[in-house]
């Protein structure tokens, strides 16, 4: 209940510390070996992101370090590349690299473009100038229309900031659910639910919150230093209040509580609860579009995503968190959703009445 959350955070965020992947290896086939190869080569090794890690003689050695992993791309630069760029004929570079890594292989695509792009628009000036531009004109030229982007809620593209929003509430309920239905239904695998009843005078509502209140405040205090950990110490963008951001924690946890006591009055034994309420929880990041959008899924599983009510959770975090959205009706559909599992697990409470009067699952 503690201790493997606190660990999960901290392996979480400190997995991702760097923020953004740098000096990836990359492998090098220069044909040219030219003045001008040489710069084109110290540019692409002047780029965070990718490190020129081995230089090799000829394509298939260049495609076997990328075969057995060890660099992400290979970077080809022709023969005679410095003699047609002089003359104005636009060599081609070939830049191959491993699509199975979508992180490394988007961010090699994107770099090599810009070291490419950057490149051959001083090779454009240079011939420009020669032929007689001024520098100005020749820059005018080459780029007539400049580009001015900027990067919204994630200026710096931190995957640690990015990813731990949603990996850390990912494993905190994964936590809260097999807590919660071990508390409840370690009374009915061991037969002790007429004796519970006994004890409270079959008050039903004494039994359920005197055996989850305590675990909601003890995974509200968690709760609180998971959000203190991806605010502060991972340093995504807050935009919003942090005290409503943990009123909203303190809503999740209440309604994976709920949905646990709808597993645990519905199965025929302690296992089979645990197995369920497990299975469930972890494949919810699956369907909570994060890293995939939702607007790119079929309808039929944007509508099931939100059968998890993490999917519900982490949208509302994000946009009123991380956007600074005010509450509005999207906001209010994450609240329906909540809304509707607790009262699934208020209806169970009946069920799981039943349960005790019988003694438990084996009775």
């Amino acid at each position: 209940m503690l201790g493997v959350p606190v660990f999960l955070f901290f392996m979480y965020s400190n997995l991702l510390s760097e923020g953004v992947a740098r000096n990836l290896p990359i492998t090098l086939l220069d044909l040219d070996k030219s003045s001008l190869s040489r710069q084109f080569a110290r540019m692409v090794d002047a780029n965070a992101t990718m490190e020129i890690a081995y230089e090799v003689a000829d394509e298939w050695e260049g495609q076997q370090t990328i075969r057995t992993n060890k660099s992400y791309a290979l970077i080809i630069i022709p023969r005679d590349f410095q003699k047609h760029a002089q003359k104005g004929l636009a060599p081609n570079i070939t830049c191959y690299y491993n699509g199975q890594y979508l992180l490394p292989a988007g961010l090699i695509q994107r770099d090599f473009q810009l070291v490419a792009g950057s490149f051959s628009a001083g090779a454009k000036i240079e011939v420009l100038k020669k032929s007689g531009n001024m520098p100005e004109q020749a820059m005018g030229n080459v780029m007539a229309i400049g580009n001015e982007n900027h990067t919204l809620f994630n200026p710096y593209l931190n995957y640690g900031a990015y990813l731990n929003l949603g990996f850390l509430p990912m494993a905190f309920q994964i936590i809260v659910m097999i807590v919660t239905i071990y508390a409840l239904g370690n009374t009915l695998k061991y037969n002790k639910g007429r004796e519970l009843l006994k004890q409270t005078d079959n008050n039903i509502v004494a039994i359920v919150f005197g055996k989850i209140l305590p675990y909601t405040i003890v995974f509200f205090i968690v709760g609180y230093f998971m959000n203190s950990i991806i605010f502060y110490k991972v340093e995504a963008p807050l935009n919003a209040s942090f005290f409503m951001v943990n009123m909203i924690t303190l809503s999740f946890i209440v309604v994976c509580q709920a949905i646990a006591i709808f597993i645990t009055s519905i199965v025929t034994s302690l296992r089979t609860a645990m197995t369920i309420g497990g299975g469930y929880t972890a494949l919810a990041f699956s369907f909570a579009g994060y890293t995939f959008p939702p607007e790119g899924m079929s309808g039929f599983v944007q509508g099931l995503n939100y059968i998890f009510p993490f999917h519900s959770y982490l949208r509302f975090v994000i946009n009123y968190a991380v956007r600074g959205i005010s509450f509005n009706a999207m906001q209010s559909a994450y609240m329906l959703v909540f809304v509707i599992f607790l009262l699934l697990g208020l209806l169970s409470i009946p069920l799981y009445y039943r349960r005790l009067k019988k003694g438990g699952y084996n009775v």
